[in-house]
């Protein structure tokens, strides 16, 4: 991928590849992500994206092939399911990463929590569990818990599918004046998360994740669309 002079990377992969039973779901896959770029991973469901993921969060291991987020860049991943703990409140959930000595020194968005929370849809269940929270409202507890800490890099497994359009448009609008520097790699098969987040886009049109091109995010709408 072309990176911009000067542009600061955050994530590089090279010839990441990964078989199992035999059957190759990577294949030499490399791309690199420059800050402030929001790339969306976009590929047939099955060709292996949740695990290129799982091995960019050091879930799961590489048959061979390296990636590296260059000048201590910590990625946050938020992954399909919501993964809330079913014993804590909602403001319980957001907060956790900051109990980490790892965090706990570091900038976060408590200062503009409350606005967060209002701007989200989730003033008034902070007090909340989340059993009794619906789906979209889990989703978005999940992204605020990863957005606490102010990352650099976010890592998003169809972020948004739960949400209505306004919800989803609320909350971009929300993350990025508060985290301008932000970087964001994400799956999503829903055009409108193309047209709302995505800058660039890593297609890959065969039913493994090999050979990606890169088209810009308008040039990806009208071919989409036309």
């Amino acid at each position: 991928m072309a990176i911009k002079p000067n542009a600061k990377i955050v994530l590089e992969v090279n010839a990441i590849n990964k078989k199992f039973n035999h059957e190759a779901v990577i294949t030499d896959f490399s791309f690199s992500m420059s800050q402030g770029e929001r790339l969306l991973l976009f590929a047939p469901s099955g060709a292996g994206k949740t695990t290129l993921l799982r091995i960019l969060s050091g879930l799961l291991l590489a048959d061979s092939g390296t990636y590296s987020y260059p000048s201590g860049i910590e990625p946050h991943i938020v992954f399909q399911e919501p993964r809330l703990f079913p014993y804590l409140t909602v403001d319980e959930n957001i907060r956790l990463p900051l109990k980490s000595p790892h965090f706990a020194s570091k900038p976060n968005a408590l200062d503009t929590l409350p606005d967060w929370y209002k701007l989200v849809g989730l003033d008034g269940c902070q007090k909340e569990f989340p059993h009794t929270l619906s789906g979209g409202m889990k989703r978005k507890v999940s992204l605020l818990r990863a957005l606490i800490t102010l990352p650099e890099l976010l890592i998003l497994d169809e972020p948004f599918q739960s949400l209505d359009k306004k919800s989803r448009e609320t909350f971009v609008q929300s993350i990025f004046p508060n985290i301008p520097n932000l970087s964001v790699l994400f799956t999503s098969h829903d055009i409108l998360d193309v047209e709302i987040i995505a800058t660039s886009i890593l297609l890959i049109k065969s039913p493994k994740l090999q050979n990606p091109i890169i088209i810009g995010a308008a040039e990806f709408v009208s071919s989409f669309t036309n």
